[in-house]
């Protein structure tokens, strides 16, 4: 139990000096704009791919939900 904590607390660590690295690097370059350009160009691609996901997760759902409805109106 005690090593599962121990590995947990070093990825935590290893993970948040990279993003304190990658933010360091971001501040210190100067081509600053055109990095947080692309990556805002790429949250924006993700967020619309989520927000597809969830919509067609949704959609199948209600089509679900109403044959559920169909075979107990049925019986």
């Amino acid at each position: 139990m005690k090593g599962n904590v121990d590995s947990k607390l070093l990825m935590g660590l290893i993970i948040g000096g990279a993003i304190g690295a990658a933010i360091g690097y971001l501040a210190a370059t100067d081509k600053k704009e055109q990095i947080l350009t692309e990556l805002n160009g790429l949250f924006a691609k993700a967020k619309n791919a989520f927000a597809s996901a969830v919509c067609a997760c949704r959609e199948s759902g209600k089509d679900t939900e109403i044959a559920d409805s169909e075979v107990q109106s049925e019986a």
